[in-house]
């Protein structure tokens, strides 16, 4: 009898705790959640780049969202192979209408330097840099409060104001599709042909970014495959690095890295390791 009353009590506080834990995880995504939604909903006015094309599939002019495209045009948002010379200019005039608002959220968090977004995905956050608090924002919301979610940020030991370095961008991969988890997307080639393009802006310049390669690595493993890619120490270092990624990578994407260019690299977390990264790697083109 003292035993079955001690299981019992046991298994109440089991039950009390994940109760307490369910409770707390909902309320941490419901609010990380506002965060984000409020954040995003500074955009509203600027206008967003899309490609419309008319029926038979006929290029047509380039409107904002929302401008009333004629009834038989079909507006496409901006993904999929198309040729960045054709939205470049959308892209940078809207850049410049999402600056003012960068800068106000930057007066409310100086930690701010820019916004991550993949057109079509859920991955549209601000991106956070600490230089002096390694991974800060691995639990941190965007006002510095607990959260399990964290926030995008930069590995610490990058400059994204000139001599600028490659980037390196990490973000949690959530369970319920949030934050960086649709990278885990990119595995698959018609994935990423739908969605080749990543835009990160800083405070003030535009950057439009085209994906080369996919890897996955062990965090507990040897680094260097993506190390030398990103920050060579030594004269060779990089086409080396570069060689090792595409015996890595899932599939060809056709685009090739060159010493010089600047890159940018998306990292989360990979469940097929115990302990693996999925990486998705891009280079800047304008």
């Amino acid at each position: 009898m003292v035993l079955l009353r001690l299981l019992m009590g046991v298994f109440a506080c089991m039950f009390v705790v994940s109760g307490f834990m369910l409770i707390r995880d909902y309320v941490q995504t419901s609010r990380q959640q506002e965060t984000f939604d409020q954040l995003n909903g500074r955009f509203l006015q600027a206008p967003e780049p899309v490609e419309t094309v008319a029926a038979g599939g006929a290029p047509k002019e380039k409107e904002e969202t929302g401008g009333g495209a004629a009834a038989a045009d079909t507006p496409l948002p901006l993904k999929g192979r198309i040729p960045p010379q054709q939205w470049k200019g959308w892209w940078d005039e809207a850049a410049r209408q999402r600056f003012a608002v960068y800068r106000s959220m930057k007066e409310e968090n100086p930690d701010m330097v820019g916004w991550i977004r993949i057109e079509g995905t859920n991955i549209d956050y601000p991106v956070m840099h600490t230089p002096d608090q390694a991974d800060f924002y691995l639990h941190h919301d965007f006002y510095k409060k607990s959260s399990s979610y964290g926030t995008p940020y930069l590995l610490e030991s990058c400059r994204y104001e000139e001599p600028r370095t490659s980037l390196l961008i990490s973000g949690h991969h959530m369970k319920n599709g949030s934050m960086f988890a649709a990278i885990q997307n990119y595995t698959e080639e018609a994935y990423f042909q739908e969605h080749p393009y990543i835009q990160f802006d800083t405070m003030d310049v535009a950057g439009s970014y085209e994906i080369a390669a996919v890897i996955k690595v062990d965090a507990s493993g040897d680094q260097s495959i993506w190390y030398e890619l990103l920050f060579p120490q030594e004269e060779g270092g990089f086409q080396q690095a570069w060689g090792r990624v595409k015996q890595k990578r899932f599939y060809d994407t056709g685009v090739e890295l060159g010493e010089g260019d600047e890159l940018l690299a998306l990292v989360t977390c990979e469940y097929t390791l115990k302990d693996g990264r999925l990486m998705v790697i891009a280079k800047r083109i304008f």
